[in-house]
């Protein structure tokens, strides 16, 4: 549970000194179950050698790097006692001693394993003492040495808490209480008779003394013996432990009270109405940073830290807005409703009240003489009478207007910065600058000088005015229409130049401008106020969340190198009595005030002042750790551990690291990087394990760096870790060199086997070569047989026996191709190819009239004619049912006419019977084509052409009503192949030039 803010207890006239000894300077963290604590009821606390912090819960035992809990408990670690832990102790060699309910048992970190020992009473304490034996109270009290446990005989009684005070030892029993001197002898207390049957939950001592804290109040051993001691405010409660810390503060943890005391100043009380949550600590510890955790029964953990920040609340009014140094080295104060001095001694003394401020704020301070103080405010420019308590207006003019800044020069002038502009003080007298014709915008917001120059922030821009030349800055750049909260000249004439959006610009002398920004450094949003310590070389900023500084002779690489900010004050941190972005209030001028070797800031809740060198800043440099590295086997790494070898089979592997950081562990980042196998870093914002899979055999180094988000990787933390990864035997050069011996004695073995088998084979392909070459001889032998019957079967009609058109369109290709190779002399002979198509005419009447077995016998008579009568050298082929086409091959072409007459004659003069014994008489027509045609270029015409114009030839001769006649088409001398060459319905072309009179049909 976040803690609420806590109300000042300081008194109104505290010295300035006095605040340092404060409870309210004190930063405060909480940690919580909602952070990942099992249970808020944290019973101890104790702190290992690498800095991890220890806390023990009623439901397991955490170990706490900052941001993240591990738990360890009785289900995931057996030999832990119990999961309820009441008390915790580090040795001198490491070992974390864990008392629980249930018994004892102790860590080992180098090993990462937890050890049972033999004692199963509940733990109410542990100590250890200087010859490192490690003494236990559990209902007894024993002994812990070399990992033998011994009861202690001395002390029968039943033993509650141990301590270590005054080079003794001593012992707090039920009835007694036991002082062991250096040389051994045993002593005994008697203690008060309420104390005799009470719990005792701390024995401790301090400059005061020995104290007893029980449940009964609060008790201290005396020279009379143990008496009860009322606690700071009077009352009586149970008291749970007392605590002087390192600074020589002491602590008292009571029922709902936390007191505090340094040294011998008064004590203070911490309650619930002032820490929101109940202050009912169950054990108070200081770490090896001497800072203070507190750990509670229902409110998780605490952690107080002595903030090198301190705060101040002068007056009754806590809103500061401004402050100012007086010429006499005190501090004014302009708060929201009063105006006050501080002096040196550290006492406040008020000038004006709220009714003479009129509700107005105060932005800056003038000091025109040592004894007449300017105020610059909201409705003008007022003149401070301290006599009477008020103020004056000084200029009429700037009456109802507001005045943001006031600079003298050196010429004695004033420059006043003021709602509708830049104003000039000249002799007494004001002016309203010529200066404000060249501005875009006359809100004035900051002004700043040096001797050479005067810088004005504007609501759009920034000016510079320079040998009386008025310039304006950042052209190009977002400086230039940007919002000007404050600048800063150096005396070197460094600018640096803070805006509202924009980031914060700087320019170094004879160079352009550089821009500070969240994108390479810049924290905490716009800067305020600027301030520089001229012997230091620090250059400090302020915003609203926060402080941080850099040194002005960084900025010669920062271009290159980046910024080196050093946070001084984190919006994380939160004092006791206050709220978390304590900083810094308004902007521009009187917005820090360098006094008493101190730098102070107008807050919402009073100022604060920065010593000047500050012993460390708010955000330590955090230091890596690497905690494992996990793969099949578990491997913890020590802190002084530099490597770790894993087993030959482990090639995937996590590697967990964090960094001990308890005030902003959000704020790191992390990169990592596996020399030898990573070729460049890992970036793990928020993630604290690295992953690697299928990594080779050798020596790794894993780099591990880490720093806050505002640094630069230079500033970098590093931790590093070597990583060995062993060769398996399969990845050794014996092992290789084996492998190669068997592969080449394989491959031998192989050839020797593959020669012999080749040689066998070879034998055998040879007789089965002969074998199979008698055996294919026949084989081929029967194959032509049967491809001839085939070819035979293929290329003739099944009825006729005659050659069908698949032989024609084959064969005749053949014939024309001979014909081409011997055109010459053939043509010299006068010899062409024709083609003679027959048909029968009336053979569709046959067939309906007297069935198709008539006509398959006529065809067949048919084809024995043609078959008989047809020369050798020529074929007849069958085109469908009733037409025959006669090739004859190298026949005279006077020839074709009579012989085509003559085998119709002996077609048509075939008498057939019918079936019931009457003769049958048929006429057949027949029509012929050449093959070339008669044209010129008829060679260019397929033979398909020439058998497409004999049976066009025959269709025309029986659309006549001619029968019993042979024709032909014959053509005009002068007609061209060409006619033909793109036809498409040659019939139509053919009936075009018969009626040109190009072609005509001729019968015989």
């Amino acid at each position: 549970m976040r803690l609420l803010c806590m109300l000042l207890a300081l008194c109104y006239l505290l010295p300035v000194q006095a605040v340092t000894s404060s409870v309210f300077d004190y930063d405060i963290k909480h940690w919580t179950s909602a952070n990942g604590l099992a249970s808020n009821s944290v019973r101890t606390i104790t702190q290992d050698q690498q800095g991890y912090l220890w806390f023990g819960t009623l439901y397991g035992l955490h170990r706490f790097d900052g941001q993240q809990f591990e738990i360890f408990t009785t289900e995931t670690h057996p030999q832990l006692a119990s999961n309820a832990i009441t008390q915790l102790l580090t040795d001198k060699e490491g070992r974390i001693w864990i008392g629980t309910k249930a018994g004892l048992s102790v860590f080992h970190p180098q090993q990462w394993q937890f050890q049972r020992l033999p004692l199963y009473n509940e733990v109410t304490s542990i100590l250890e003492l200087d010859n490192g034996e490690i003494w236990v109270a559990a209902d007894q009290l024993f002994s812990v040495s070399q990992g033998q446990v011994k009861r202690v005989e001395h002390i029968k009684a039943v033993v509650s808490q141990l301590t270590y005070f005054q080079q003794q030892l001593w012992v707090a029993a039920a009835e007694y209480l036991y002082q062991r001197t250096p040389d051994g002898e045993w002593l005994q207390h008697a203690l008060p008779t309420e104390l005799m049957q009470t719990p005792l939950y701390d024995l401790s001592g301090s400059d005061e003394g020995l104290f007893l804290a029980s449940e009964s109040g609060l008790y201290r051993l005396t020279e009379q013996g143990v008496k009860a001691q009322a606690l700071p405010d009077g009352s009586v409660a149970p008291v749970y432990q007392v605590l002087q810390d390192a600074h020589g503060a002491t602590w008292i943890s009571a029922y709902r009270k936390l007191f505090y005391r340094f040294g011998q100043e008064h004590w203070q009380t911490v309650t619930l109405e002032e820490l929101g949550s109940s202050p009912w600590f169950s054990a108070l510890y200081q770490d090896q940073q001497q800072h203070l955790w507190l750990s509670s029964f229902s409110d998780g953990v605490f952690r107080a830290s002595l903030a090198q920040i301190r705060r101040l609340q002068p007056g009754h009014d806590p809103v500061v807005r401004s402050l100012g140094l007086t010429p006499q080295g005190q501090l004014l104060i302009a708060a929201q409703t009063e105006l006050g001095i501080l002096d040196k001694a550290g006492f406040y003394r008020q000038l004006l009240a709220e009714e003479a401020l009129q509700a107005q704020t105060v932005h800056d301070m003038f000091w025109p003489d040592e004894h007449t103080l300017w105020l610059a405010m909201e409705r003008g420019l007022y003149q401070l009478d301290e006599e009477q308590g008020r103020l004056l207006p000084v200029f009429p003019q700037l009456q109802g207007q507001t005045v943001r800044a006031m600079v003298p020069d050196p010429l004695g002038r004033v420059w006043i910065a003021a709602l509708q502009g830049l104003y000039q003080v000249v002799d007494g007298e004001l002016h309203f600058s010529e200066l404000n014709q060249q501005l875009e915008s006359r809100q004035i917001t900051t002004l700043n000088r040096n001797e050479r120059q005067l810088l004005l922030g504007t609501s759009r821009g920034l000016y510079r005015w320079q040998n009386n030349r008025l310039s304006r800055q950042g052209s190009g750049t977002a400086l230039y229409n940007a919002y000007i909260l404050a600048a800063l000249l150096l005396p070197d004439d460094t600018t640096l130049v803070s805006t509202l959006d924009d980031g914060i610009f700087i320019m170094l002398p004879g160079q352009s401008w550089q821009q500070l920004h969240g994108g390479n450094g810049l924290v905490h949003g716009p800067a305020v106020s600027f301030y520089y310590h001229q012997h230091s070389g620090w250059i400090w900023v302020s915003t609203h969340k926060g402080i941080f500084r850099l040194q002005r002779a960084s900025l010669e690489a920062a271009r290159t190198e980046g910024y080196r900010l050093e946070e001084i004050l984190s919006p994380f941190d939160r004092q006791m009595g206050s709220l978390s972005s304590r900083c810094c209030n308004g902007a521009g001028a009187s917005k820090v005030v360098y006094w008493q070797q101190q730098l102070w800031y107008p807050t919402l809740k009073g100022v604060v002042s920065v010593p000047e060198l500050p012993a460390v800043s708010a955000l330590p440099e955090p230091r890596p750790h690497l905690k494992s590295v996990n793969a099949q086997h578990f491997y913890p790494v020590a802190a002084t551990q530099r490597s770790v070898v894993l087993e030959q089979y482990e090639r995937n592997m996590q590697l967990s690291f964090t960094a001990l950081e308890f005030d902003r562990p959000e704020s790191l980042v992390f990169r990592y990087k596996l020399e030898g196998f990573d070729k460049d870093w890992h970036v793990s914002p928020q993630r604290r394990e690295a992953v690697y899979t299928n990594l080779p055999p050798g020596n790794f180094d894993f780099l591990l760096q880490v720093k806050y988000r505002h640094q630069q990787w230079q500033d970098a933390a590093q931790a590093q870790l070597q990583l060995v990864i062993p060769r398996r035997f399969d990845e050794t050069l014996i092992y290789r060199l084996l492998w190669l011996l068997l592969f080449i004695s394989t491959l031998y073995g192989l050839f020797w086997l593959y020669r012999q088998n080749a040689l066998l084979k070879q034998e055998q392909l040879a007789r089965l070569v002969q074998q199979r070459t008698l055996e294919l001889e026949n084989s081929n032998q029967r194959l032509n047989v049967l491809n001839e019957q085939l070819q035979q079967l293929t290329h003739r009609d099944s009825l006729t026996g005659l050659r069908n058109s698949r032989f024609l369109s084959e064969q005749l290709p053949k014939d024309i191709e001979h014909f081409q190779r011997n055109i010459d002399s053939l043509q010299q002979q006068g010899k062409i190819i024709a083609l003679l198509v027959l048909q029968a005419d009336g053979l569709d009447q046959l067939l309906a009239t007297h069935g198709k077995g008539l006509a398959d016998s006529l065809l067949q008579h048919f084809s024995a004619v043609l078959s008989r009568e047809t020369r050798g050298s020529d074929y007849v082929v069958r085109l469908d049912d009733g037409r025959f086409v006669v090739v004859f091959r190298e026949i005279l072409q006077q020839q074709v006419g009579p012989y085509s007459r003559r085998l119709l004659d002996l077609l048509s003069g075939c008498d057939l019977a019918l079936g019931d014994g009457s003769p049958l008489t048929l006429s057949v027509s027949g029509a012929y084509a050449w093959y070339p045609l008669p044209l010129l270029g008829g060679s260019l015409l397929s033979w398909e052409f020439s058998l497409q114009l004999a049976s066009l030839a025959l269709r025309q001769l029986q659309q006549h009503g001619r029968v019993a006649k042979v024709a032909s088409l014959q053509f005009a001398s002068q007609l061209d192949a060409f006619e033909f060459e793109e036809t498409e319905d040659l019939e139509q072309q053919v009936n075009r030039l018969q009626a040109e009179g190009l072609i005509w049909l001729k019968t015989e």
